[in-house]
């Protein structure tokens, strides 16, 4: 179940990641803090911001942006330059690319685990077909 978002959440993750989300993905995980999109004919569950306001929020949010990129940069070789925002059942994942200058690139980008692979999904969040 998808929750509203306070800003101070994002702002957490943000410090801890050391990068700034792009507007409309701040926006729209405010609003829904969750939910899904589909891609290819294929679903990717949007992973939340931990959220610490209360118990059914807490738990609906252990699997947090920061906690699921980290996990897949200890354990699978997620590259450190990139940002897990969602998966599939499969592996693969929706991401955000960090540039050069430190600064988050504004695409969303699919990468392919089997092929270790970046493929750019939309030119910014607000243009993905989000279902729920």
């Amino acid at each position: 179940m998808a929750f509203t978002l306070d800003e101070k959440f994002i702002e957490l993750a943000e410090a801890e990641l050391g990068i700034r989300f792009p507007d409309s993905f701040r926006n729209r995980m405010m609003q829904r803090n969750g939910g899904s999109i589909e891609i290819f004919e294929d679903v990717f569950d949007l992973h939340p911001f931990y959220d610490t306001t209360d118990k059914r929020r807490l738990k609906s949010s252990c699997n947090s942006i920061v906690h699921e990129t980290q996990t897949a940069r200890q354990h699978y070789g997620l590259p450190d330059d990139l940002i897990l925002i969602a998966r599939n059942g499969g592996g693969d994942s929706l991401c955000f690319q960090i540039l050069k200058n430190g600064e988050l690139d504004q695409h969303v980008y699919l990468h392919r685990h089997d092929v270790d692979e970046l493929q750019p999904v939309a030119a910014e969040f607000s243009a993905m077909p989000v279902t729920t």
